[in-house]
């Protein structure tokens, strides 16, 4: 998948690196539904998982949110943007 043009990492309002949250075996998905609704039209949120956050991706489209994600290593990192 080719990056879009509106990901511009200058513009990232939310960052939440998720890997230690799922260590200790809680799921980030409440947490990035309360973060992500305070973003304004174009402001984006990234999420870092250790795997591609699937279920996630699917309930921000439903929420009106694009989405790209990139593996960086072990590492995805996960777009959101706000339409």
């Amino acid at each position: 998948m080719e990056t879009p043009a509106w990901l511009n990492k200058t513009d990232i309002k939310i960052s939440l690196d998720a890997r230690p949250l799922l260590a200790s075996g809680i799921h980030p998905l409440e947490q990035v539904m309360k973060d992500s609704a305070t973003l304004g039209i174009g402001e984006i949120f990234e999420i870092i998982t250790p795997f591609p956050p699937v279920p996630m991706i699917e309930k921000m489209e439903a929420a009106g949110f694009d989405y790209f994600s990139e593996q960086e290593g072990t590492a995805f990192h996960s777009y959101f943007i706000k339409k």
